[in-house]
């Protein structure tokens, strides 16, 4: 079997507070969200850290794919930050680099991560970014040499400042995928998504 070189950070702890339901157990297709995300990544060989926090026993009973890593983060109402700490030190230093994932943030392709590890291969201790129409998405995909900043940062901002402080580091892989832009934040984006998926049959 392949060793995975690489690691993503799933965010599941939030408190979904602009969505009537819980967004990690909302169904797409024939999984919920959380499953369809743990599923995209572990289909090319990527594993799984889950963060979850608020209905954390809910989430961790409706898994269907076990073989993942599951932790809690205490502090889940506070900002998304603090989640992607947790996750983040989960990480270690086992992997290359490790990707960061809201789980409303569904629906980006396989082929995508694909792509971003692929660039990460070839530009070793760069933050990769999918790109869309010029428009960086997500997942980011970070080396893991950025951990300790990541776990020390103190002035402010998030995820967002940490990496634009390394912004000479930042590649952007064009990828044929609009969801990298697509998330999930309030019912009517929900619908709209779910519409889409039935066009697409």
């Amino acid at each position: 079997m392949k060793i995975p070189r690489f690691a993503a950070v799933v965010l599941a702890a939030g408190l979904s507070s602009r969505m009537k339901g819980f967004k990690p157990l909302l169904p797409l297709g024939k999984a919920t969200i959380t499953d369809h995300v743990i599923s995209t990544f572990k289909s090319v060989n990527v594993d799984v850290i889950l963060v979850v926090g608020y209905r954390r026993d809910d989430v961790i009973n409706t898994i269907k794919d076990k073989d993942i890593t599951v932790i809690f983060n205490p502090d889940y109402e506070k900002e998304m930050f603090s989640s992607i700490q947790v996750g983040v030190r989960e990480v270690g230093q086992r992997y290359k680099g490790f990707f960061i994932l809201p789980v409303d943030i569904p629906l980006v392709k396989p082929s995508t991560i694909q792509s971003l590890m692929k660039a990460a291969q070839e530009n070793p201790g760069k933050i990769i970014y999918p790109t869309h129409h010029e428009k960086k998405g997500h997942p980011p995909l970070i080396p893991t040499s950025l951990i300790p900043v990541i776990l020390g940062w103190g002035k402010g901002g998030g995820l967002k400042a940490v990496l634009q402080a390394y912004e000479k580091r930042v590649i952007g892989v064009p990828v044929d995928d609009r969801y990298i832009l697509v998330d999930i934040d309030t019912p009517d984006d929900y619908q709209k998504l779910l519409k889409h998926m039935l066009d697409q049959k």
